[in-house]
């Protein structure tokens, strides 16, 4: 499926054509979708996006979103995917040509406010909470017993990054450094931001206009709305 990058930017990022309640109900449909897809793209594809459910394997236990297979070097990525746009509770404005101060005040804004809130000791909410939850082991899927590694990832859309230069996409995080009041195995969280990603495309692409993703379950959605349409 091609997908406007732009349009994608401007309309989640900048509130473009945005009226109450759609971005959010957008985001619903094919967020999960979305993200998972972008990253896929990021990755050049050595990653596969997998079927199957990912939970903790016990009644009570956390769900995540997605399982990603890195191919190449053989990793499994249990990933919690965040779609929160600057239609969010708290969500802040960037448009896709801006200035270097006020990209990095944006970005840096989106961080220090997770560093604060849900990735911190501090969080209102009791850890593991929505977004510490995928620093909990999950069970693995079938078929992928013997891989090499499980690493925890967190996508978000936002444009949010812990890279020092507030530019790269992915970035990581010792967990040790975030102090938080749960045991975990792993030692480090990757953090991309799909945002951030479509920005570089569009950059470097001197405004690519098009991204081409993998959307299943978007695609299936569309074909029944297809169908509850009239014909008439």
């Amino acid at each position: 499926m091609k997908l406007n990058v732009k349009e994608l930017i401007d309309f989640f990022d900048n509130k473009k054509d945005s009226q109450k309640g759609d971005a959010n109900a957008l985001m619903a449909m094919f967020g999960e979708d979305l993200n998972a897809s972008v990253y896929k793209h990021f990755r050049e594809n050595k990653v596969e996006i997998l079927k199957e459910s990912i939970t903790q394997g016990f009644r009570g236990g956390k769900y995540l979103d997605r399982w990603i297979f890195d191919k190449e070097n053989r990793k499994l990525y249990q990933c919690e995917i965040k779609n929160w746009a600057a239609t969010a509770i708290g969500g802040k404005p960037l448009g896709i040509i801006v200035n270097e101060a006020e990209r990095k005040r944006v970005i840096s804004y989106y961080w220090n406010r997770e560093l604060n809130n849900n990735l911190s000791n501090k969080s209102k909410d009791l850890h593991p909470n929505h977004v510490t939850k995928v620093l909990l082991k999950m069970k693995s899927p079938k078929g992928y017993d013997n891989v090499l590694k499980i690493e925890p990832l967190l996508i978000y859309w936002m444009p949010i990054s812990f890279d020092k230069n507030f530019v790269e996409p992915l970035s990581t995080i010792s967990i040790k450094k975030l102090d938080l009041p749960i045991k975990t195995s792993f030692t480090k969280l990757y953090i991309f931001s799909v945002s951030l990603y479509l920005r570089q495309i569009y950059k470097n692409g001197k405004g690519k206009k098009y991204i081409d993703l993998e959307m299943p379950h978007f695609e299936h959605r569309m074909k029944i709305l297809e169908k509850l349409q009239s014909k008439k």
